[in-house]
C-alpha cells in the first residue's frame, strides 16, 4: 500500500513556507496598521492617551531681526498675535496671564485663526493657549498693555510728570503723540524687550523716582537696533550695549542741552548708544563710524526702518551714535 504521506524532511519544508507566508501577511497587515494609524494614534484609540500637541510663538513675532520680545498694543486692541499650533483635534482656547506670575487676568477664549483681543487694563502680559488637551504659555514674547495718551491730565499720568507735546501746545508739528505709555513698575524694569535690550534702557532720566513710571516706545526702532548688531557681528560673540539715552519725556527734554524740541526721543524712537564694535574692551571713534556703516546698510535693505543717524564725540566724552525710525533720511555730527 502506497503512502500519501510525505517524508518527514518534505513535511517540514512545506510548514517552513506556510510559517514564512503567514509571518509576510502579518508583517503586511502591521505596516498598514502604522500608515493609517500612526503609533500616537494607536495609543491614543487603545490608552487613551492624546496626541502629542505643539504650540509655539510664530516666528513673524519676533520682527525682522528675529530678536523682538515686546509686542505694543492698547487695552481691548484686536490684533494678530503669531501663533503655530499642531493638535490632533479640538478647537483652541487663549487667556492672558501676568508676566510676573503668570495669574489668568481673562477667561478662557476661543481662538480663531491668530486672532486675540489685549486686556482691557495696562500691564505685562503672556499669552496661554490650549489646544489638544496641552496649555502653553508662550512667554517669549511679553504683550505691553499701553496707558493710552487720552489718559495723560495735563502734563501728568498717575502722577509721573511728562510735560506737553508741541501739538499740545498748539504749535505746528507733523509728529502725533505717541498712542501711549508704557507703565514700568519695578519688577517690570529688568524685562527684555530684545535680545539686547531692558525696558531699564529706555526709562527717561529725568530725576523722578516714583513707580510707577511711563515711557513710550516704537518696535521699529528695536528690529533697527538688533539689526545692526547683527551687521556687527553680535550673534558670533557677545556684544554690549551701553544705552545713553532713550525715552525723554517732553518736561525731560527742555532740559537737555542742546536737545532739538521736537527731539525724536519724546516718541519713543530713537535711541543714544555706544557699542564696543571691534571688542578691544572700549568704546572708540572707530566703534562709531562702524556703528554708522551699519546702520546705511540696514536702511538700505530695510526702507521701512529709515530714520535719523547723529555721531557724536570728543576727547572729553564717550562716543556715542543717535538712531532712530522717524520715516526719513537724516544725518548730522555732534
Amino acid at each position: 500500500m502506497t503512502s500519501h504521506l510525505l517524508p518527514p524532511d518534505r513535511r517540514d519544508e512545506r510548514l517552513s513556507l506556510r510559517q514564512a507566508a503567514l509571518y509576510g501577511i502579518a508583517a503586511i497587515v502591521c505596516v498598514a496598521v502604522l500608515v493609517v494609524f500612526p503609533p500616537q494614534r494607536l495609543l491614543g484609540s487603545v490608552f487613551g492617551v492624546s496626541e502629542t500637541s505643539s504650540i509655539t510663538t510664530a516666528s513673524a513675532a519676533f520682527g525682522e531681526s528675529g530678536e523682538l520680545r515686546i509686542q505694543l498694543k492698547l487695552p481691548g486692541e484686536v490684533f494678530e498675535f503669531p501663533v503655530d499650533i499642531r493638535a490632533a483635534s479640538g478647537s483652541a482656547k487663549y487667556q492672558w496671564v501676568r508676566a510676573t506670575d503668570s495669574v489668568a487676568v481673562t477667561a478662557d477664549t476661543a481662538l480663531v485663526g491668530s486672532e486675540v483681543t489685549a486686556p482691557p487694563r495696562a500691564g505685562l502680559y503672556h499669552l496661554a493657549v490650549t489646544a489638544g488637551g496641552t496649555r502653553t504659555v508662550l512667554d517669549d514674547v511679553v504683550l505691553a498693555v499701553l496707558v493710552p495718551f487720552s489718559e495723560k491730565v495735563g502734563s501728568t499720568i498717575n502722577g509721573y510728570r511728562i510735560g506737553t507735546y508741541q501739538n499740545e501746545r498748539g504749535r505746528p508739528d507733523n509728529t502725533p503723540p505717541p498712542p501711549g505709555f508704557i507703565e514700568v513698575w519695578p519688577d517690570y524694569a529688568a524685562m527684555w524687550v530684545t535680545d539686547h535690550l531692558q525696558l531699564a534702557d529706555f526709562l527717561a532720566h529725568d530725576g523722578q523716582d516714583r513707580w510707577p513710571r511711563y515711557l513710550a516706545l516704537d518696535r521699529r526702532l528695536l528690529d533697527k537696533v538688533e539689526l545692526v548688531l547683527d551687521r556687527l557681528g553680535a550673534r558670533e560673540r557677545v556684544m554690549d550695549v551701553s544705552v545713553h539715552s532713550g525715552f525723554r519725556t517732553p518736561l525731560h527734554n527742555l532740559r537737555v542741552p542742546r536737545a532739538a524740541s521736537d527731539s525724536r526721543h519724546q516718541y519713543g524712537d530713537a535711541i543714544d548708544l555706544a557699542i564696543d564694535a571691534d571688542g578691544d574692551g572700549r568704546v572708540s571713534y572707530f566703534d562709531i563710524l562702524a556703528i554708522a556703516r551699519a546702520v546705511e546698510l540696514v536702511e538700505r535693505d530695510y526702507p521701512g526702518l529709515v530714520g535719523g543717524m547723529g555721531v557724536y564725540g570728543n576727547r572729553s566724552n564717550v562716543p556715542y551714535v543717535h538712531i532712530d525710525v522717524r520715516g526719513e533720511r537724516k544725518r548730522w555730527r555732534g
